[in-house]
């Protein structure tokens, strides 16, 4: 079964914008197992204990991750420890940062991101 390792922008933009993202990737990759970076839950957590939409959005992101299987991270930069956890995985990377999507396809990985309110894969 094929991983997805989710970034945080992924996982606010389909809160932000409701989509059948799960069932776009099982029709792109085939079943997966979800999987998040404990430095990229940190990150959620740190966004969702402020005030406002953006928090309220982190922590519905967060709920939606709590069912998602957690890895640990490095001491390497948040991009980085996906980038890395991706290529050793041989898993997909699931974002919505152009940059984050870009050194992805750098490193040859394959790239689930969102088009128009629909699941894209390349």
């Amino acid at each position: 079964m094929k991983q997805v390792i989710f970034d945080s922008s992924f996982l606010m933009a389909i809160v932000e914008q409701p989509t059948t993202w799960r069932d776009d990737i099982v029709e792109g990759l085939g079943r997966f197992e979800p999987v998040i970076l404990e430095c990229v839950r940190g990150e959620l957590q740190k966004l969702a204990s402020g005030q406002g939409k953006r928090a309220r959005t982190a922590r519905v992101a967060l709920d939606i991750a709590g069912g998602f299987r957690g890895v640990g991270c490095g001491k390497a930069s948040v991009d980085d420890e996906i980038i890395s956890a991706s290529a050793s995985a041989g898993a997909a990377l699931a974002t919505v940062d152009s940059d984050l999507a870009r050194s992805a396809r750098g490193a040859h990985l394959k790239v689930v991101t969102l088009r128009n309110g629909r699941v894209a894969i390349g």
